[in-house]
């Protein structure tokens, strides 16, 4: 009897320990785990929800996001030159495009406990100087804002926190799953609880996570083997338990010519991994790219797959119709009803397209017109807000978020005065951002690859292992450089990449069977990361196989587009580079904006444009004064009156880039160069065709002549552009020219690597289905970057 009062006396102990995961989704799936067991559950939340909850603010409020907002534009306001060095606006449209920056950035010196002074020491070339005065300026400004009216965020709550003893008191012991990196500040709260509470800290130890290791071995003095997962005792700072991590398993690897086809490979490996025993609920699809889950929902027939990053409202209905009305009104369209508008119109335009098809009504597109740029007010937006979601079908969750957004515009309107061109961007802005939830899928879930973050699954398929794609780019490192943020002890593009390193090896070395797709082409190659595996089987089943698949079921949404064929004079007036670029790469696309004249979407590059518009203008007025030198300073000065305030980040980082172009320009002048001229426009006929084009800037060393197109990004080898001009250059003038490309990103030349033969060949193939009865065919590849993709998809089967 005694040992069945004490077996009851224990199955109805609480258990007392806390277990902090990495993410929502591990606590879910940990609480699932524990059901079974004979006991009260354990309690167990994620690791941000930790940090909430273990620390707090004496004699303080947290401050909501408006007032956070409200007050860095007031601080903004009140520091000298911001916007001439800075181009920091304090408009608050403006302002709130680019805020994200600012909060990232003091946010992460308060978190990594360091001072605007330590950057300082860490520029070693003084290179931000004057930037970081202004910052430390700006910062102490919008601290003290807070200070005084005893609020605080996450930018000051590192200088007054305090350990929440009454939180810590529920446990006996805490249990931490380690698997990214810890700031400063997250350190100094976890030594601190462990000197409350035994601590217990999770971890395995990897070559790519050695950031974190050494900070451990820091503050426990031990030494921790790569290939070995652990648990420590921070408080006590000895080892609990030492395992060995399980080695690579042999990994699929298939490349693809198209990105889509990857869906296909999806389904079959899916397949594959159920027939060989693995149950689909230990299945995960990694997105390293989560916008392929657009594919693969539409292709899903069998409803294989639930897609843990759920649907963005930015492909919405209800998205979509306001972004397309603001459009229209921004650029003083006229819109009258008409079903048949894109059938009857000459030259539709696709705003107006988009209108029609939402069937919005003429009185209510009016009566934004009138108001559009007025004084807003919270009663007259909210009841447009609900006349335009008359239009589309909005489930409940829809509707919920769309009622908090208008709530947050409510509360700004309280503080802040604003047109309704604002709120409505605001709008926008923040909805664009949204999730909404996928139910109702398969057992096999689709997930990013922070989404995976301690997961084991017996079968990973990963897709879009590109460059382009894994590692994924970082956008944190917009006020300093890699090095200063080295020397100062902050988190470096180096330690990113590693960590993203370990994520995927992490979750390879739990599985049983893992599969890895690859687009492979001209413009897309596997992502280094490949070389850190070693067991790699090439699968050798044929492309065409994959693409059979797809068309069994009868759902032809990506590769099957409807038919267009007509016949098409390409030549009926001169043809430029960008118009023969677009027919290469897209048919499809050349037919929209060549034939059906339907002008672009604006926004999908409009900051892009501006940004490169302000770029070329500058530097054609600077080289047109100063053709054989380059003075930063002096360009500067004149670059001010070209740059847009939408595009400070681009803005910035083209300004920290100018301290090389000016070494690089120099020493091209050094060597003899000039430049003859900017933005030359020439029309000319090649081969008896007329070809036209407009060259960035054409320089001369004595009989040496170079055509020099600028890029902002990175440079595209495969691309016909620099032979393009070449022949436009020796058509009109009969002397030779050489092409370069000059990347504005790594301030590099890349001489061309295309003939004036490849260039022939292709006008040649254009002249003989010249007049004929051409297919307007789809390209794939290309849909992800192109402005018709609304329009193009109702066009499919």
């Amino acid at each position: 009897m005694r040992i069945k009062l004490d077996f009851i006396k224990w199955s109805c102990m609480p258990n007392r320990t806390l277990f902090v995961l990495s993410s929502s989704r591990n606590v879910r799936d940990f609480y699932s785990n524990e059901l079974g067991a004979n006991s009260l559950l354990p309690k167990s939340i994620s690791i941000a929800d930790f940090f909430t909850q273990i620390i707090y603010v004496p004699n303080r409020r947290c401050a909501t996001q408006i007032e956070c907002l409200l007050h860095m534009q007031t601080a903004i306001s009140k520091v000298k030159n911001i916007s001439k060095i800075l181009n920091i606006k304090d408009e608050f449209l403006l302002f709130l495009k680019n805020s994200h920056y600012l909060f990232s950035f003091f946010k992460e010196l308060s978190r990594e406990k360091c001072s605007i002074s330590d950057l300082n020491m860490a520029d070693t070339y003084a290179s931000y100087e004057e930037h970081l005065a202004i910052l430390d300026n700006l910062g102490r400004i919008y601290k003290k804002s807070l200070e005084e009216l005893n609020l605080y965020d996450d930018i000051v709550v590192s200088d007054c926190y305090e350990i929440n003893l009454n939180f810590i008191n529920n446990f006996d012991k805490i249990e931490f799953r380690l698997d990214g990196n810890l700031n400063a500040l997250d350190w100094e709260i976890l030594i601190k609880v462990s000197e409350q509470i035994p601590f217990i800290i999770s971890v395995d130890c990897s070559k790519f996570n050695q950031k974190i290791i050494k900070e451990i071995t820091h503050f426990t003095g031990l030494n921790l083997k790569i290939g070995y997962s652990y648990k420590i005792n921070l408080s006590d700072r000895i080892i609990e338990e030492e395992i060995k991590l399980n080695t690579q398993p042999t990994i699929n690897l298939k490349g693809f010519s198209l990105r889509s086809l990857q869906a296909a490979f999806v389904f079959d490996e899916i397949s594959k991994m159920v027939k060989s025993g693995i149950e689909p609920q230990n299945i995960a699809v990694i997105l390293p790219d989560e916008s392929f889950a657009l594919i693969l929902q539409n292709l899903d027939e069998n409803n294989m797959l639930n897609y843990a990053m759920g649907k963005s409202l930015k492909n919405s209905p209800i998205y979509i119709i306001l972004h397309s009305i603001k459009e229209a009104v921004i650029e003083e369209l006229e819109y009258e009803f008409d079903e048949n508008y894109i059938k009857k119109a000459k030259n539709p335009n696709q705003i107006i397209a988009t209108l029609n098809d939402f069937k919005l009504p003429v009185q209510l597109y009016g009566d934004i017109k009138n108001i559009f740029y007025s004084k807003a007010d919270f009663d007259s937006f909210e009841n447009l807000i609900k006349s335009i979601s008359n239009c589309v079908k909005i489930d409940s969750e829809v509707a919920e978020i769309i009622q908090g957004e208008l709530f947050t515009i409510k509360n700004l309107l309280r503080q802040i005065e604003l047109k309704f061109s604002d709120i409505f961007e605001l709008f926008l802005l923040n909805i664009s951002t949204k999730t909404q939830s996928m139910v109702g899928g398969g057992l096999v879930t689709a997930m990013g690859i922070l989404e995976s973050r301690s997961k084991a699954y017996d079968g990973v398929i990963i897709v879009d292992f590109n460059d382009s794609f894994v590692p994924k780019r970082s956008h944190k490192e917009m006020f300093l450089s890699s090095v200063v943020r080295k020397n100062a002890g902050l988190i470096s593009h180096s330690d990113r990449e590693n960590l993203q390193r370990f994520y995927y090896e992490s979750l390879i070395n739990r599985a049983k069977m893992v599969s890895i797709s690859h687009v492979e082409n001209d413009e897309q190659m596997v992502s280094r990361f490949i070389k850190d595996f070693k067991n790699i089987t090439h699968i050798q089943i044929p492309q065409i196989s994959y693409e059979n698949s797809l068309y069994k079921g009868g759902k032809f949404i990506i590769l099957e587009p409807s038919q267009i064929i007509l016949e098409h004079d390409f030549f009926e007036y001169p043809i430029s580079f960008s118009r023969l670029n677009t027919y290469i790469k897209c048919p499809r696309q050349y037919y929209y904006k060549y034939i059906k004249n339907i002008s672009q979407d604006r926004f999908s590059d409009e900051e892009a444009v501006e940004f490169g518009s302000a770029v070329h203008n500058a530097l054609q007025e600077y080289f047109e004064k100063s053709p054989d030198k380059f003075n930063k300073d002096e360009f500067l000065k004149l670059y001010s009156k070209y740059e847009d305030s939408d595009t400070t980040l681009k803005n910035e980082l083209f300004k920290i880039k100018l301290d090389e172009f000016e070494i690089k320009q120099n020493s091209h002048f050094d060597d003899g160069f000039s430049v003859l001229a900017c933005e030359m426009e020439i029309e000319a006929k090649f081969n008896g065709i007329p070809i036209k084009g407009k060259i960035d800037r054409v320089d001369t060393n004595g009989d040496e002549i170079w055509l020099i197109d600028y890029k902002s990004g990175s440079v595209d080898g495969a691309s016909l552009q620099l032979a393009f001009y070449e022949a436009l250059y020796m058509a009109k003038f009969n002397i030779e020219a050489k092409g370069f490309f000059y990347s504005l990103q790594d301030n590099k030349f890349t001489p061309n690597k295309k003939s004036i033969d490849e260039l022939s060949n292709t006008l040649k193939k254009l002249k003989d289905i010249n007049k004929s009865k051409i297919p307007f065919e789809q390209d794939t590849k290309s849909c992800n970057y192109c402005p018709y993709t609304q329009i193009c998809l109702r066009e499919l089967k």
